[in-house]
């Protein structure tokens, strides 16, 4: 088959065929929302799930890889939102062609099969390929020369800018060579690829970066040195779509077979033909945005208005919005992700797997955006026009109809933009400052294990933990770093469980002849186990930390985590017998004292099912079924029916955890031998968590009997003092409740009557203006009786009354306005008057047109208003 007829499908797989042959292991793409990586908002590149083999920690000895990486970029520095569906190649998400080496070959094989694939496997045309090197890589720009045989004007050199890759500004990096696609009319070549704008890496979009090879040798440290790596490496990304179009012999990323069907999809359903120029920017906007919108949920996030979550719910409304220049008026996104989930679900096959549940959370986003857009359009349309010749909207209008319409900033500036107007970015970021503080004060914060400064190293020996067999063992420390009394500690070998899969880390103590050390967490980042602890007795130093230490688990908390741990997958299982298979763990968190599993369901339980889930998981439990641990191939455990997590990323081999034909899971996770040791299941809560997700809080064990034991406490003391049966409780209780709720109508109604006498003798004497009868009174009321006296006041006004109450209590005093319905339509609203009024006295204050109501503290200023309510009146009815 030629290449310009492969459809993306074949591209993908040869490109993975062609590496496998040279020796590389072909890795499944790391979910799109990170597991191991708090740094990350989502993957953004083929590398991130490699980050700790390029520094070393390589425990299953890697040594060439291979895949296709789904990526996400709308934040940060990688941040494509504003240009995608602009033009043909910006996408939020795409994938990552990549191969790599880990310590193994360098740039000879690097280069020598990048250009067989490109001109030998594909057939790309010589005379339309350039190639990019860092500017003092001779050997790389010979080795291009010698094995492709470009002339030296097509093997061109570029500064750090474009040809030195980083991580960030500390991390593996390194000099990098990137090849490059004519596009253009190649007569005309020779006057246009040199040149620095309009040539290759510049701005002209004929000249397109296909590959990226990066040549990792180096560690960039906080001081700005680069410091060798103990072994060199490769890391590579070609970008799948956009080869895709070279291949296929279109012009935009858009008009091949990854996206076609969606785009004919859009255009069919809603009736408006696809144009390939700015036309069809809706079309192409919605295409680019169901895919990212659809891999992240799959893989476990969720619309929100923090983190990852935010800006999910950026991109959807986004989409959302062009799906409305379209014309539709109803949900539409949810619509297409079965169009998405045929066309790339036999590489992706998490996407058919939960298309159902991806499609209602898409489904309840924006339907829920629908409700509001309109009136934010109404309101968008009101902030244009107070404008006048303004050019700018004000960062706190946009931040406004963010925080009362959910229009992301994105959205406000593209409504902006169709009126040829812009957006104060900075005010809006300036509003948003106090919601930022908080998300990032609760992001979790990592251990970063990458770096190599602050750690003393013993050595390079990978963790291998015993913890499934053993609550104890010997073993050495190979690194360990010191942060305000926190030790972060990597063990040759651990019983220590390190947090994940919603556990939570053991325990325990490190214990040596010379110094002892409590274990207070264990997290994992990477393939890197780190327990942290503080110092209790002895003293740190290389000779105290280089002793064999005796590690310990605290047994009966891990315990308890066994029994929560197990319980959840039991209550996995029984949910999905009660509520359907539509049911999938969506997190947990398992804690000694207890546990809280949050599952994909629409709807509230109700009392019903949470007694049917309830008795279902305490019978697995009292028929003491054996908890089985097997290690197993994916492919195997699957098709015996095990279930996996949510946006999880398994390797080959797999262990998974049975409870007879009740529950199958696979998990890595603690657990009980036997369901019996689980003791009483008991549901505390059930709650929802966001559109799609509830929660439910559970205890188990000696929890539960706490719980019981709490709540008959309860039982017997209320018992007591209604001085009845247990079963006769409710009933004394709501009896009580209607004789208090008849009481405080009794008491509200002579309130009112007491009120309206009140009333009628302070609604004497009026003022005549203009036909309106004024009355103004200075009055010395407690605060509860002034505002009963208010209630009888407004229901005593005649039609063509005002009334102003000027109130003195101890060193604060009041003003309000009552206002009938015949003076409002004259002019006279309260909320005004009542403002204009408490300016004078030194307060504040506002309400409604009928009531308002200030305050103020400057009594020595209330003579003033009081003498000007006269004169304000009739200024207002003159007008």
């Amino acid at each position: 088959m030629s290449a310009n007829k492969m459809t993306s499908a074949q591209i993908r797989d040869s490109f993975i065929h062609f590496f496998e042959s040279k020796g590389h292991t072909f890795v499944r793409s790391a979910p799109v929302v990170p597991q191991d990586d708090p740094t990350l908002m989502f993957i953004n590149a083929g590398m991130n799930q490699f980050k700790a083999i390029f520094l070393g920690d390589n425990p299953k000895g890697l040594k060439r890889a291979c895949n296709s990486q789904k990526c996400i970029r709308v934040s940060g520095k990688h941040n494509d939102l504003d240009e995608v569906g602009r033009d043909t190649y910006h996408h939020t998400f795409f994938e990552m062609l990549g191969n790599w080496s880990f310590g193994d070959y360098y740039k000879e094989e690097a280069i020598t099969w990048a250009w067989e694939l490109l001109t030998e496997v594909w057939h790309l045309d010589k005379n339309r390929l350039f190639v990019s090197v860092f500017k003092d890589d001779d050997e790389a720009a010979a080795i291009w020369s010698r094995v492709s045989g470009l002339p030296d004007n097509r093997i061109m050199r570029f500064d750090e800018d474009s040809n030195f890759w980083e991580m960030g500004d500390t991390g593996p990096c390194g000099p990098c060579s990137e090849i490059h696609y004519d596009r253009g009319d190649i007569a005309t070549q020779e006057a246009t690829f040199a040149d620095p704008v309009l040539g290759v890496n510049g701005t002209n979009d004929r000249y397109i970066e296909i590959w990226n090879n990066v040549f990792m040798q180096y560690e960039r440290i906080s001081t700005g040195e680069l410091v060798p790596l103990k072994a060199k490496n490769v890391d590579t990304g070609m970008g799948f779509e956009r080869v895709c179009a070279i291949l296929q012999g279109v012009k935009s990323n858009y008009d091949t077979d990854v996206f076609s069907p969606i785009i004919q999809k859009i255009a069919e359903w809603s009736g408006v033909p696809y144009d390939q120029g700015p036309d069809g920017t809706p079309h192409r906007v919605i295409a680019d945005h169901l895919r990212s919108i659809s891999f992240a949920i799959a893989d476990g996030a969720l619309p929100s208005n923090e983190g990852r979550g935010y800006v999910l719910r950026r991109i959807l409304r986004r989409a959302s919005r062009f799906a409305r220049l379209l014309g539709q008026t109803e949900p539409f996104i949810s619509r297409l992700v079965p169009v998405l989930a045929q066309t790339v679900g036999d590489a992706f096959p998490e996407i058919k797997e939960r298309q159902a549940f991806v499609a209602e959370v898409i489904h309840a986003e924006e339907d829920r955006f629908i409700r509001t857009l309109d009136a934010g359009l109404d309101r968008f349309d009101k902030i244009v026009a107070e404008l006048g010749s303004a050019k700018i909207i004000p960062g706190d209008r946009v931040f406004a109809l963010y925080d009362t319409y959910g229009f992301p900033p994105d959205l406000t500036r593209l409504l902006a933009e169709e009126k040829g107007l812009s957006t104060d970015e900075a005010g809006f970021e300036k509003s948003m400052q106090e919601q930022k503080s908080r998300a990032r004060a609760a992001q979790k914060q990592s251990v970063n294990t990458m770096a190599s400064e602050g750690w003393t190293t013993f050595s390079e020996v990978s963790t291998r933990f015993v913890g499934y067999d053993l609550p104890s063992c010997e073993t050495k420390i190979t690194r360990y770093r010191e942060d305000k009394g926190v030790l972060s500690i990597v063990l040759e070998t651990t019983p220590f469980y390190a947090e994940m899969g919603g556990q939570v880390g053991d325990k325990g103590t490190l214990v040596s002849k010379q110094i002892e050390i409590q274990i207070f967490d264990v997290i994992k980042v990477n393939d890197t186990i780190i327990h942290r602890g503080k110092i209790s007795k002895g003293t740190l130093d290389e000779s105290s930390m280089s002793a064999v230490f005796s590690a310990s688990v605290n047994e009966e908390l891990r315990l308890h985590l066994r029994r929560n741990h197990s319980a959840t997958h039991l209550l996995h299982g029984a949910l999905r017998q009660v509520l359907g298979d539509h049911v999938v763990q969506h997190g947990s968190r398992v804690a000694p004292e207890d546990l809280r599993f949050d599952f994909s369901h629409f709807s509230a339980l109700t009392p019903e099912q949470l007694i049917q889930v309830e008795n279902l998981v305490n019978e697995q439990v009292m028929q003491c079924l054996p908890v089985c641990t097997e290690l197993m191939k994916l492919e195997d455990a699957k098709a015996s029916g095990a279930i996996a997590l949510f946006g999880e990323k398994y390797e080959e081999d797999v262990r998974m955890v049975s409870m007879s034909s009740f529950s199958k899971e696979l998990c890595g996770g603690l657990h009980v031998s036997n369901s019996g040791q689980i003791g009483l299941f008991k549901i505390t809560s059930e709650s929802s968590v966001s559109a799609g997700v509830r929660r439910i809080e559970a205890v188990t064990g000696m929890g539960s009997l706490e719980l019981l034991r709490q709540d008959s406490l309860v039982l017997s003391s209320l018992r007591d003092k209604l001085r009845c049966k247990n079963e006769m409780i409710v009933g004394r209780i709501d009896a009580a409740f209607e004789s208090a709720k008849e009481l405080e109508k009794n008491l509200q109604s002579a309130k009112l009557e007491l009120s309206m006498a009140a009333a009628q003798e302070i609604l004497t004497d009026a003022t005549l203006i203009e036909g309106v009868s004024v009355f103004a009174k200075e009055l010395q009321f407690e605060e509860e009786k002034f505002k009963n006296l208010l209630d009888g006041v407004q229901a005593k006004l005649d039609e063509s009354s005002v009334a102003f109450l000027f109130n003195r209590v101890g060193d604060s005093g009041s003003i309000a306005v009552v206002a009938s319905k015949g003076v409002q339509q004259k002019g006279l609203k309260a909320g005004d008057l009542v403002k204009q009024l408490a300016e004078l006295a030194g307060g504040k204050g506002g309400g409604r047109p009928d009531r308002a109501q200030a305050g103020t503290r400057e009594l020595d200023k209330m003579a003033t208003a009081v003498s000007a309510v006269h004169d304000l009146v009739k200024e207002k009815l003159t007008k």
